[in-house]
């Protein structure tokens, strides 16, 4: 079991644990810690250590030697590595507030909706092994509507959609609390993959994540303008056959249908949530619209399908990327 904080104990930190960044609150000053999430072990022999986190494991992602291996702690929205992940947030901790007080912190985590109780558990041991001793879990999205400045206490109904790197949810609320939700295992980060998978299988090339992220971003940016039905992408990365390094020129019509079947799916999704909802909260969503927040809602298609197939407006949140930790950080000062 955990402690339930109260207006009397309000947390010292809050945290947004995501699969791509991680975000550290206090009351006093916002956001005091923002940087990926990452860590870089030395693989030698003996005890496994730490040698980066954060930024500076980012820059070294796609040059680890095999004395080195980069670690996300989370997949999929959830933890992926108990010990990585107890680490990285020792790192974040002591980076943004240095050591924690004797007798531990109070913190609230944000946490994806759908997670299980041992998904949820797992965090906590986490959380405490880094020296946190009282937890709160917030579910993210309604961090996340909180961080939109969006009203959810009163009887209107309001849809979420919220688009991270490894996970997707969607939920709507009403009377301050969760009416339906559903989520896919599948984020910004699933769409960086299937270029690398589809580039090594049809074309013998290798691309690293970094390069996989730059040619999602420019791809999706040709996809809606009219670039797209003739425009093409280079990707730098490895020729198979040769083994040399190259930059290759691949059209935008030839990857588009890999960003087209992640939309489908958060649109699917979206689309039988809507299904299994009350009518009268249908009519509030169909009236308000859907609210995008995450770091992959800036992605414009998505919007743009989810009003063609579904025919609601769609519209981004302002500072989308932070929303959750806003949301959370507003448990903090209120």
């Amino acid at each position: 079991m955990y402690k339930i904080l109260t207006r009397k104990h309000k947390p010292d930190i809050a945290i947004d644990l995501g699969t791509a960044n991680t975000r550290i609150m206090t009351a006093a000053e916002g956001i005091v810690f923002d940087e990926p999430s990452l860590c870089c072990f030395s693989s030698g022999t003996g005890r496994k250590k730490m040698v980066a986190a954060g930024i500076e494991a980012k820059k070294m992602r796609g040059h680890d030697s095999a004395d080195l291996t980069i670690i996300r702690p989370l997949s999929f929205g959830v933890l992926n590595n108990i010990d990585a992940t107890r680490m990285f947030l020792d790192y974040a901790i002591h980076s943004s507030i240095g050591k924690p007080r004797r007798g531990g912190l109070t913190a609230t985590i944000g946490v994806p909706t759908d997670a299980t109780s041992a998904e949820r558990n797992a965090l906590m041991t986490a959380a405490r092994d880094a020296g946190i001793s009282s937890i709160k879990l917030v579910d993210e999205t309604i961090a996340a509507a909180h961080g939109a400045g969006i009203e959810i206490d009163g009887p209107t109904g309001a849809m979420i959609l919220e688009c991270g790197a490894g996970l997707t949810e969607a939920v709507i609320l009403s009377l301050g609390g969760l009416c339906e939700r559903a989520a896919i295992r599948k984020g910004g980060d699933s769409m960086d993959q299937s270029i690398v998978d589809y580039l090594h299988f049809k074309h013998k090339f290798l691309i690293g994540q970094n390069m996989a992220e730059q040619t999602k971003l420019t791809l999706v940016e040709q996809m809606i303008t009219d670039a797209g039905a003739t425009g093409s992408v280079e990707v730098k990365g490895q020729n198979m056959a040769t083994g040399l390094p190259e930059t290759r020129s691949v059209a935008v019509q030839e990857l588009a249908a890999l960003v087209n079947k992640h939309i489908d799916a958060i649109a699917d999704m979206s689309a039988n949530l809507l299904g299994n909802t009350a009518p009268e909260l249908c009519d509030d969503i169909y009236s308000n619209g859907i609210i995008l927040t995450g770091g992959s809602a800036a992605i414009n298609l998505i919007g743009q399908t989810l009003t063609d197939r579904i025919g609601v407006p769609v519209a981004v949140a302002d500072q989308s990327k932070s929303c959750v930790a806003r949301g959370l950080h507003s448990t903090m000062v209120h």
